[in-house]
């Protein structure tokens, strides 16, 4: 399979997250990865489908193409795409949200996951991954149409 695009680089992570958690991984690499999944998951929906109208709108996407931030891609996706997330899913990935660096880096605010960690990690990819699929389908429909 090509990598071209964030979803590619996303599934491509996500079988390996997956693999992983059913074979019961427990390691901060995890937490990580998990939220880096999720924020290719939606940053392939802002690359894919945002059509900036203005420079200012470019430069937002630009910001937001680069952000470690679930917090910001969902309200981008909102204020910008107008693209909900469920709620139980934004709440899945604010529970992992800031993994990305505290899960990598000593310091003080370095965590260690357990088991219940990784539970949340795959919950909030697989909403990430089925949501955003859903999303991708309705764009498709709509271009089709």
């Amino acid at each position: 399979m090509a990598l071209n695009t964030y979803f590619d680089f996303a599934e491509n992570d996500y079988e390996f997250f997956r693999k992983n958690y059913e074979d019961g991984t427990v390691a901060n690499s995890m937490g990580s990865l998990a939220q880096s999944i999720c924020e290719r998951y939606m940053k392939h929906i802002v690359s894919e489908y945002f059509d900036p109208e203005d420079v200012n709108a470019e430069n937002r996407m630009g910001r937001v193409l680069r952000t470690h931030s679930l917090a910001n891609l969902i309200s981008f996706l909102r204020r910008d795409m107008d693209i909900y997330f469920s709620s139980e899913c934004e709440s899945q990935m604010r529970i992992i949200d800031g993994y990305y660096f505290t899960t990598r880096y000593p310091g003080e605010d370095s965590i260690e996951l357990e088991q219940s960690d990784v539970e949340n990690c795959m919950a909030a990819v697989t909403s990430c991954r089925n949501e955003t699929i859903s999303v991708c389908e309705q764009f498709e429909d709509f271009h089709r149409k």
